[in-house]
C-alpha cells in the first residue's frame, strides 16, 4: 500500500504537471501581466511537452547494451536542455515579463548546473526534486506563506516517496533541492 501510495506522488508531482501547473495558476492570477495566451502555449510547449517527449523518444530509440533507464535519463536530459532553451528564447524574443523570465531563465539555469553535476563532476543530484522545488519557491515567493504550507507539505511527501521508492538516496534528493535554492536566491539577486 504504501508503495502505491508513494508511486502516486511520484506521478502528480513530476516535473512537467508542476510546471504546466505553475504556468496555468500564474496565467490565471496575474494575467496578461504574466503571459499573453500565445506566450503561455509557446512555454507549454518548450517546458511541458518538450521534454514530457523524452519517455516516448527512449521507447522508439533503444540502444542495445545499455540501460534502459540510463537512456531514458540522458534522453530527458537533452530535451529538457533544448526545451529550457527554446522556452528562454521564445520568452526573450516575445519580451516576457519580468516575472516569466525569472522563472524561464531559473529553469535554464537548473538544466545546467544539473547537467555538469551528474555528466562533468558524475554526483548524481536529482532533477526531479531540483525541478519540484523551483515551482515551489516561486509560489512562496509570489503568493506567500498560503502557498509555503502547501508547498511544505508536497516536498515532505515527493522526498518520502523518492526514498520509499528508491529513486533517489537522502543525498541526491536533497543535493537537488540545494541546487533549486541556490539559483532561486541568484535570480532574485539578479532579477
Amino acid at each position: 500500500m504504501k508503495d502505491t501510495i508513494a508511486k502516486a506522488i511520484r506521478t502528480a508531482t513530476v516535473p512537467p504537471i508542476l510546471a504546466i501547473a505553475m504556468l496555468l495558476i500564474f496565467r490565471f492570477a496575474y494575467g496578461n501581466e504574466f503571459a499573453t495566451i500565445p506566450v503561455l502555449i509557446l512555454e507549454i510547449l518548450f517546458l511541458v511537452i518538450v521534454p514530457v517527449s523524452a519517455y516516448p523518444l527512449s521507447n522508439l530509440k533503444k540502444e542495445e547494451g545499455k540501460n534502459a533507464r540510463e537512456q531514458q535519463r540522458r534522453l530527458a536530459f537533452i530535451m529538457n536542455f533544448s526545451g529550457y532553451a527554446f522556452a528562454l528564447l521564445v520568452g526573450i524574443i516575445n519580451r516576457c515579463s519580468q516575472m516569466l523570465r525569472i522563472i524561464l531563465t531559473g529553469y535554464f539555469i537548473a538544466v545546467v548546473v544539473l547537467t555538469v553535476i551528474n555528466k562533468v563532476f558524475k554526483i548524481r543530484a536529482s532533477g526531479h526534486a531540483c525541478s519540484c522545488v523551483l515551482p515551489y519557491l516561486f509560489f512562496c515567493y509570489w503568493f506567500g506563506m498560503k502557498a509555503a504550507i502547501i508547498c511544505v507539505l508536497l516536498y515532505l511527501a515527493e522526498f518520502w516517496a523518492s526514498i520509499r521508492l528508491k529513486r533517489h538516496t537522502v543525498q541526491e534528493f536533497l543535493l537537488g533541492s540545494v541546487v533549486a535554492v541556490i539559483i532561486f536566491f541568484l535570480l532574485i539577486l539578479i532579477f
